[in-house]
């Protein structure tokens, strides 16, 4: 039997306390060997470039969460990070519209609608969702599966209300990939039963941001190896040609979101963008990633 799920305050305050307390230490257990070459992605010759995509993007119209952006304005920063594909996943609410796909155009994103869904009071990313179909429980989400809508578990063993935790498992069938967030340290990382889970089951892993502040674009995110267009996109992704473009947070970074998303939460207020390093680390296909992370190229 599942824990009960953790409030996702007490999971932030207890990540922030862990990170501190374990960042005194000398000895890191996330210390790796890197390799400076490595094999092809996949065993397999690309011609085209890889596409830089994020999947899981909030905006100011997200009804759960008091973001300080617009939708344009994320577009913007993504086309600045030289982004090629994102879409924007506000809460229970699809912000895709013709004028925001047009705009993305022409800055040369490929912007595929999406939305994160609450499911049975957990959270579920779908994109390219058809339309005018309601779901209700993790049953009926079995009745949105199709090759042009890409279903993807968020955040799934985050200490959160929100979280899948057990529910993945059970309902895995239903899913096309699962999300390697970028909240997490070098000591403190919840990523990891769901890298265990992508490599055990042979699942696609994709690299998401969860962004609700403009300077955490960027910090994880995922290179596919397709056309860029939404079906050759979605076919790489369950095909899983994929690597996930990440690096752990600092102690100061993970205060800093912790403590603007706990503001943000309780005062509902916007909050001010923050800066920080743009520093990298790749990790290598899922079934095949081993205790060595791979450098990113320069182009990454």
């Amino acid at each position: 039997m599942d824990a009960p799920p953790l409030d996702l305050t007490d999971g932030l305050i207890r990540l922030i306390l862990k990170t501190v307390m374990h960042s005194l230490s000398p000895i890191s257990p996330f210390k790796r060997a890197y390799r400076s070459g490595g094999r092809k992605p996949f065993g397999l010759v690309h011609r085209q470039k890889p596409l830089k995509v994020d999947f899981h993007l909030h905006t100011a119209d997200d009804p759960l969460d008091r973001v300080g952006y617009t939708a344009k304005e994320l577009i913007l920063k993504a086309a600045d990070e030289e982004f090629d594909v994102i879409s924007i996943t506000n809460h229970d609410r699809l912000t895709f519209n013709q004028d925001l796909f047009d705009y993305a155009h022409e800055m040369d994103i490929l912007l595929i609608p999406g939305i994160e869904m609450t499911i049975e009071n957990r959270h579920v990313l779908v994109l390219n969702p058809p339309r005018n179909r309601t779901v209700s429980d993790f049953s009926s989400l079995s009745r949105l599966r199709r090759p042009e809508t890409l279903i993807i578990a968020p955040h799934p063993y985050f200490p959160a209300i929100h979280s899948l935790n057990g529910h993945l498992l059970k309902h895995l069938d239903l899913f096309d990939a699962l999300e390697y967030c970028h909240f997490y340290s070098p000591r403190i990382n919840f990523n990891q039963k769901v890298l265990h889970v992508s490599r055990a089951k042979d699942f696609p892993l994709i690299g998401n941001s969860d962004t609700h502040f403009l300077s955490q674009l960027g910090t994880t995110y995922s290179m596919i190896h397709a056309e860029k267009n939404m079906n050759s996109v979605f076919a790489a992704v369950r095909a899983n040609r994929i690597e996930v473009i990440t690096r752990p947070l600092s102690p100061l970074e993970i205060g800093s979101i912790a403590r603007r998303f706990l503001k943000m939460k309780l005062t509902g207020k916007p909050v001010k963008p923050g800066k920080w390093s743009r520093s990298r680390t790749t990790l290598a296909r899922s079934h095949s990633l081993s205790k060595e992370f791979r450098k990113p190229s320069q182009a990454a």
